[in-house]
Parts: C-alpha cells; structure tokens; sequence
C-alpha cells in the first residue's frame, strides 16, 4: 500500500513542479522554477519529518505520501544538475557558481525555516 501512496504523492509533486515551471516568471539569470521547487521540497521535508519525529502517534503513510513521495517528485537534484552543466558548458562560469551557491543557500535556509517552524508550533 506504501507504494501506491509514494507513486501518487510522486506525481503530485512532479504535477506541482511542472506548474510552477509554467506560471513563474523569469526574474533573474537564475533557473527561478528549479529553485523553488527545491525550497518547497526541502521545507516540506524537514516540517513534516520534524513533526513526525515529535509526534509520533501519526501514521507513517504520511512521511511516505509527503517526503518520499511528494518532496522527491517536487524538489529536484537531476535538473539543477542538468542547467548547472548547460551553465558550466556555454562559459557561464560565475552563473553556475551563483546557482550552486544560491541553492544551496535556498535549501538549508528552508531546512532551518521548516525545523523553526515546526518547533515553535508544538513548543519544544
């Protein structure tokens, strides 16, 4: 049953990334979409692994609709990898070294973010 619910958390998570794709305009030389994508991804993750940890009476179907399913389809490694190496391969070299730096940023400071909120929300 586990798989079934990781398989349509998945494909709501692609379904959201590929709207976000659609409806973000492009602001700055950066792949905005990708990393908010990634942000969403990695808050959703940490709040909802955060608060499973704390409240342990919920079912696990959860983290595995939500994290596995859900965050691995929104948030995504394969195309922040590909547009970094089409960055690195037309001589964009401070554009990749901006985008690797700004995601990485982006995505600790959501981890933080999530972990923050779900503290001050159940009172650790």
């Amino acid at each position: 049953m586990n798989g079934l619910i990781v398989f349509i958390g998945g494909g709501l998570g692609a379904l959201v990334r590929y709207c976000l794709s659609l409806i973000m305009p492009k602001v700055t030389y950066l792949p905005e979409s990708t990393l908010a994508a990634n942000f969403f991804g990695c808050f959703i993750a940490t709040f909802v692994f955060t608060y499973l940890l704390y409240k342990s009476n919920l079912d696990s179907s959860y983290k595995a609709f939500l994290i596995t399913g859900f965050c691995g389809g929104l948030s995504t490694l394969s195309a922040f990898s590909l547009e970094l190496l089409e960055f690195i391969q037309s001589g964009e070299y401070i554009r990749a070294f901006t985008y690797t730096v700004t995601t990485i940023i982006v995505c600790v400071a959501s981890v933080v973010l999530g972990l923050l909120l779900v503290k001050h929300s159940i009172k650790l």
